[in-house]
């Protein structure tokens, strides 16, 4: 019940994050946190003989890690996928999307059970290397591939994404030059 309340408290921060700050810094920023937890967890499963502080402490970065990821990338993945898709196809791209992250969360809540599990795999936290090195390469992903979409437009996205402007470039691009240029070369 505490991981859902928390959970819930991050997501209800979040509303005011979004609409504050860019989707990019919120969602990279996320990412970077949650690696970071990942890898702590990962390696306080390490100590030997695993005294009841350190599973107290990986129990706490779980709450700390659930509340990043609902602060974050949780909700902001969805703010995302809605303002990337192109006009035409937005409502197909959101539903593709929300489909491949049900089948994955499927794969992993039937996985899971079974790398935690000592009779299994017997991973338990050292899982957080598994899951921080998943999130490090998304992490790596976004940081060249996520565009700010704060404050733009969908003919503006359009735009941009037409003129193939630099994902890390979206949110400090200056449109009205863009747009002067199309013009100036329309006259010409």
């Amino acid at each position: 019940m505490c991981y859902t309340a928390v959970g819930f408290l991050g997501t209800i921060i979040s509303w005011f994050f979004i609409v504050r700050w860019g989707r990019r810094i919120i969602y990279n920023t996320g990412l970077a946190v949650l690696v970071v937890l990942m890898l702590v967890i990962g390696i306080l499963d390490c100590v030997p003989g695993r005294p009841d502080s350190v599973v107290w402490a990986q129990s706490s970065l779980l709450l700390c890690w659930n509340f990043c990821y609902d602060l974050s990338i949780g909700p902001v993945c969805f703010v995302i996928i809605s303002e990337c898709s192109a006009t035409r196809v937005r409502s197909k791209s959101i539903a593709v999307c929300t489909a491949a992250q049900g089948l994955l969360g499927i794969a992993m809540t039937v996985a899971i059970p079974y790398m935690i599990n000592p009779d299994q795999a017997g991973l338990q936290g050292k899982l957080g290397f598994f899951f921080g090195g998943l999130a490090a390469l998304c992490f790596v992903w976004a940081y060249f591939r996520v565009p700010e979409t704060y404050g733009r437009t969908y003919e503006e996205l359009d735009l941009l994404f037409d003129k193939r402007v630099p994902a890390r470039a979206f949110g400090a691009y200056r449109l009205e030059e863009m747009q002067e240029a199309d013009s100036y070369q329309g006259r010409a």
